[in-house]
């Protein structure tokens, strides 16, 4: 997830470490904070990738300060990484989820409607999964977690609409 933000961040100026981590804070600081210890490794894997190139610049005190910019490749890369690397794990589910809709401005339209029709789906298999779990009667819930389990039922249900309303174009 941390690569695709970072990719999104540097598509239109390149930035150095501290101004990437500063703006993915500014617009997506509701679901994630990383560090510069989180930012400097991916930052690394997506060089390696070649998915963004780093230009090293002395300032007049002799400082040097590595200004990343994203590649033509990086595009291709940000649309790889945005269909191809999500987790099935529920408790990543709703982060990687807004990543992605606080990114979708660099995917096409016809991406963007494919995004939108894959979440959708996923989003009623965890409907469905919970629901199963409510409703199945050799697993003995606790009040709270039932409660636990209709709230995020909801929230899933919530969501359902809220992709259906998304404006792709």
């Amino acid at each position: 997830m941390i690569e695709i933000l970072i990719l999104y961040i540097i598509h239109k100026r390149e930035k150095t470490i501290y101004s990437i981590r500063k703006e993915i804070i500014e617009i997506f600081g509701t679901f994630t904070k990383p560090s510069i210890g989180t930012i400097y490794p991916a930052l690394q894997r997506l060089l390696k990738e070649k998915a963004v190139q780093a230009n090293d610049i002395l300032s007049e005190g002799g400082k040097k300060s590595s200004y990343y910019s994203v590649t033509k490749h990086g595009l291709d890369y940000f649309k790889e990484l945005f269909f191809n690397s999500g987790s099935d794990n529920p408790s990543l589910f709703y982060t990687q989820l807004q990543a992605r809709l606080g990114t979708m401005g660099l995917l096409s339209v016809e991406d963007r409607k494919l995004f939108i029709s894959e979440f959708t789906k996923k989003t009623e298999i965890y409907q469905f999964e919970l629901e199963s779990k409510l409703n199945d009667e050799f697993i003995e819930l606790d009040y709270y977690q039932k409660q636990l389990l209709n709230r995020t039922l909801k929230e899933i249900k919530n969501l359902k609409d809220y992709l259906k309303g998304l404006k792709v174009d």
